[in-house]
């Protein structure tokens, strides 16, 4: 197997999407570790390309392992780091560091809460994530989405979540499955659609850095500037983009039928763990319980766990700190910011 060198520069990362002769990941072509744009190319052309993706998938698209969907606060999956990646795993896991959420851009798995496996989609890690929040917003037709947002244990997720340089950025990123033509890093993932995911539903735009996330998943047409789905304003984060605070409490694992309705809370007794306090938020970073799925349930407490139902008032999500500014360039922005991302 080809020894990769760490991230290092823009070349470093546009070459190793591909290598003639070299390993491959599986559902893909030959020599091909992700479908993924040449960044220099696209920085280039101003963010269009007109070439065919050497890398374009045998495997049906969305790929198996790449759908998110969002029922309610225990039920859903989002993209993360994909343990799996050869690219990864040579650039970080062999070596013992764990990569930011930026630098996974183009390397992602769905890892999923409740009953719902999607295939090829991993079990969210037991205590992986310590709040969640999610918003149904059905108001406009053309306009609607489910928004899932909370706050990650970066050790269970095997994320680094370490600023590199606070109060600049927060190495977050930004997944989404706009097109390769457009330059997008995870082109070929999306919205699982079927009944047991969100029928009708072909977008998702997700950003994480710094020990939180927040994802939408939405209409078609809603990708472009304005719109719900909005993937140009990937340095602006989760409290811009979507209006999310992370001021719920630990364990919280909240549900609102509309951005204004009251919101039904289920609590699971998680374990304490040491915090460290970053310019943004305090995450959780030094648990390391086993692989579990965690499905609360309103009145049934989960084995090890306890868990109860509250309904509160909705909280109206606002805080003064960026939670999760985004250095990435899925659509556009400046060449010193794609650069920063990309090395970092």
């Amino acid at each position: 197997m080809a020894t990769f060198i760490a991230l290092a520069s823009v070349a470093s990362i546009a070459s190793a999407q591909f290598q003639l002769g070299g390993p491959t990941q599986p559902g893909l072509p030959p020599g091909c570790l992700g479908s993924f744009p040449d960044i220099k190319k696209c920085a280039a052309s101003n963010w269009f390309l007109t070439e065919a993706d050497p890398c374009y998938p045998v495997a049906p698209i969305p790929l198996d392992g790449q759908k998110v969907y969002v029922k309610d606060a225990t039920n859903f999956c989002i993209n993360l780091p994909d343990p799996d990646s050869i690219f990864l795993q040579e650039n970080f896991y062999k070596v013992g560091a764990n990569p930011t959420f930026v630098q996974s851009e183009g390397y992602v798995r769905s890892f999923c809460m409740g009953d719902y496996l999607p295939p090829g989609a991993k079990r969210m890690p037991q205590f992986g994530l310590r709040s969640v929040r999610v918003v149904k917003n059905f108001t406009a037709v053309g306009s609607m989405y489910m928004q899932v947002s909370g706050v990650m244990d970066c050790k269970t997720l095997n994320i680094n979540c370490t600023q590199s340089a606070p109060g600049l950025y927060d190495d977050g990123g930004q997944y989404d499955n706009v097109g390769f033509s457009t330059c997008g890093k995870e082109p070929y993932s999306g919205v699982d659609n079927t009944d047991r995911g969100n029928p009708g539903f072909v977008n998702y735009l997700e950003m994480g850095g710094n020990g939180v996330f927040c994802m939408r998943v939405c209409e078609a047409g809603t990708m472009g500037p304005g719109g719900v789905c909005d993937v140009t304003r990937d340095t602006a984060g989760c409290q811009d983009v979507m209006a999310v605070s992370f001021t719920d409490p630990d364990g919280a694992f909240i549900y609102q039928d509309s951005p204004t309705a009251v919101a039904t809370t289920q609590y699971l007794s998680l374990p304490p763990l040491p915090t460290t306090t970053t310019t943004t938020t305090t995450v959780a970073t030094t648990n390391t319980a086993p692989l579990n799925d965690v499905t609360a349930v309103p009145g049934a407490p989960q084995s090890g766990s306890s868990v109860g139902v509250q309904t509160v008032g909705a909280q109206p999500g606002a805080s003064n700190a960026k939670s999760s500014s985004m250095i990435s360039a899925q659509v556009g922005g400046s060449v010193l910011s794609l650069i920063i991302s990309l090395i970092l």
